[in-house]
């Protein structure tokens, strides 16, 4: 039995009345869009026309690319970007950050890391490394926050917070998810950022940034037979950003390509 709302199965969650647990509460408390983005809104008019006063956490992927274009297009804003290079970011990424930090006149500090030991020991357990992977990013980003006296960090993430698009974290430091109350389709971020010749790897999964995504799902699926990407595809389904037909393909086994194995072993991974 599958949701009629999202694309979860009995297999992955709890189905009743034809719904999953999930779309059932999201029907009962569903989020307020229109107070996210007064509540974004509000935080940036503070900023407007200022520049390094604020962070974008930038991964040089297509969603912190299209929060960086409507910081700067839209609401006036330069922000400083903080790229946390985790070792396997994707070569493309990495130039589109350069690329676009140049393009747009702005700061980028970009923060070296080596997860080669976090990535292995989640490849090798077949499970995801997705949360402690984003923990410490995020970790890294907050730090350079509190040394700069800054108190926003603006990420590309594209669900919010439940029924917020802002989390406090700690020490009066807020992570606003710029994206999350826009909406914003996948097809539509593409036509966003067309004119600032983002550059997209080949990679499997959902993302655009990632070496280790697909591999890590691939080994999670030949473990419990679903990809742990299944809750944040089918939230995407719910809220409207993908239609049913392509989220089903994003949670399917994914092949990975060859030069992407062989450009994992070459920096490190046990592959």
């Amino acid at each position: 039995m599958e949701c009629s709302l999202c694309i979860h199965t009995e297999k992955t969650k709890k189905i009743i009345n034809g719904l999953c647990v999930d779309c059932l509460t999201y029907k009962k408390y569903p989020p307020d869009f229109e107070k996210m983005k007064e509540e974004v809104e509000e935080r940036l008019r503070k900023l407007r026309g200022t520049k390094d006063k604020c962070i974008l956490s930038f991964s040089g992927g297509k969603d912190s690319v299209s929060a960086l274009k409507m910081l700067v297009e839209d609401f006036k804003i330069k922000p400083l970007c903080v790229l946390v290079d985790n070792k396997y970011l994707a070569r493309e990424a990495i130039e589109n950050a350069l690329n676009l930090a140049k393009h747009y006149n702005l700061n980028l500090l970009i923060i070296n890391k080596d997860f080669t030991e976090l990535f292995n020991d989640a490849l090798s357990r077949g499970e995801s490394p997705c949360r402690r992977c984003s923990r410490l990013i995020m970790r890294s980003v907050w730090k350079v926050a509190k040394s700069l006296n800054i108190k926003y960090i603006i990420t590309g993430h594209e669900l919010p917070f439940g029924h917020s698009a802002i989390r406090r974290m700690k020490e009066g430091v807020e992570m606003i998810r710029l994206l999350a109350p826009y909406r914003i389709k996948e097809e539509d971020k593409y036509k966003m950022i067309e004119h600032l010749n983002f550059k997209k790897p080949n990679l499997a999964g959902y993302t655009t940034n990632c070496l280790v995504l697909g591999l890590a799902i691939q080994r999670f699926y030949d473990k419990y037979g679903f990809s742990f990407e299944i809750d944040r595809i089918a939230t995407m389904v719910r809220l409207g950003l993908l239609d049913k037909e392509r989220a089903k393909k994003l949670v399917e086994r994914p092949e990975v390509p060859l030069e992407v194995i062989l450009e994992l072993r070459k920096r490190g991974l046990r592959v």
